[in-house]
């Protein structure tokens, strides 16, 4: 109950931040539309109307984020998909390039999960088969496209991950494929926003979707909402 609890927390969080920029943005929007052709400001502390609409987001970024993940592994040998939450935490570090509104971008990141290890038994008469597997971290290393609008900067990414594992396969207690430390290669993709707080510190929420390369037959994915706090420079 306590996972689910956290799961439903963070992607809470998560939405939320979304959600406020993508109500924010369309609110501007539709401000901007109802101005007045002869009139050369808005009242109050809005800008004037030559002002730009976004603000800077190139330079080096460099953040901490934590989140909560779930792990899906597959043991294709025994047929059969076990699953497991918990929290991540971790850094990132990036570099942006900005042409007016279009913010392109790299980054890397390292997550650190607290996953319990999965694990699978299949008998068959007198054959008694097991595997099991547990995702201790990765790294990825991303590709970013996003659109600025005032504070906002909602963003697409893909990229590649390396993940470092502990498995095992045994049959009738026998070991067959046994490995600590073992790395695999993965593929990563996924969504997000930053939300400016002051020129040089933004908010990030974001979804982030990794699937692993299979080792041993044994194939595995997350999905992790997170949120982090990052400095552009």
């Amino acid at each position: 109950m306590a996972s689910h609890r956290g799961i439903g927390t963070l992607w809470h969080w998560t939405a939320g931040v979304v959600m406020c920029g993508l109500v924010v943005c369309a609110s501007g929007r539709r401000a901007a539309a109802a101005d007045m052709p002869d009139q050369p400001f808005l009242r109050g502390s809005y800008l004037t109307d030559n002002a730009p609409r976004h603000v800077h987001w190139d330079g080096l970024v460099f953040g901490a984020q934590y989140g909560w993940s779930n792990l899906v592994t597959a043991f294709d040998d025994l047929n059969t998909q076990t699953t497991t939450n918990g929290s991540s935490f971790g850094g990132f570090v990036g570099y942006n390039t900005q042409w007016d509104e279009l913010v392109l971008g790299i980054d890397g990141g390292y997550s650190r999960l607290d996953l319990a290890e999965t694990s699978s038994v299949v008998v068959s008469g007198s054959d008694v088969n097991k595997a099991s597997y547990k995702l201790t971290d990765y790294a990825t290393f991303r590709a970013r496209a996003g659109y600025a609008f005032g504070q906002f900067l909602p963003y697409a990414f893909v990229g590649g991950a390396v993940g470092r594992i502990n498995y095992s396969v045994t049959d009738n207690g026998t070991v067959v494929d046994a490995k600590d430390n073992a790395y695999t290669a993965g593929f990563v993709a996924g969504l997000g926003i930053d939300v400016k707080l002051l020129p040089n510190v933004f908010l990030r929420g974001e979804w982030e979707y990794v699937a692993f390369a299979p080792v041993s037959d044994i194939r595995s994915s997350t999905n992790t909402a997170r949120v982090g706090i990052g400095v552009l420079f």
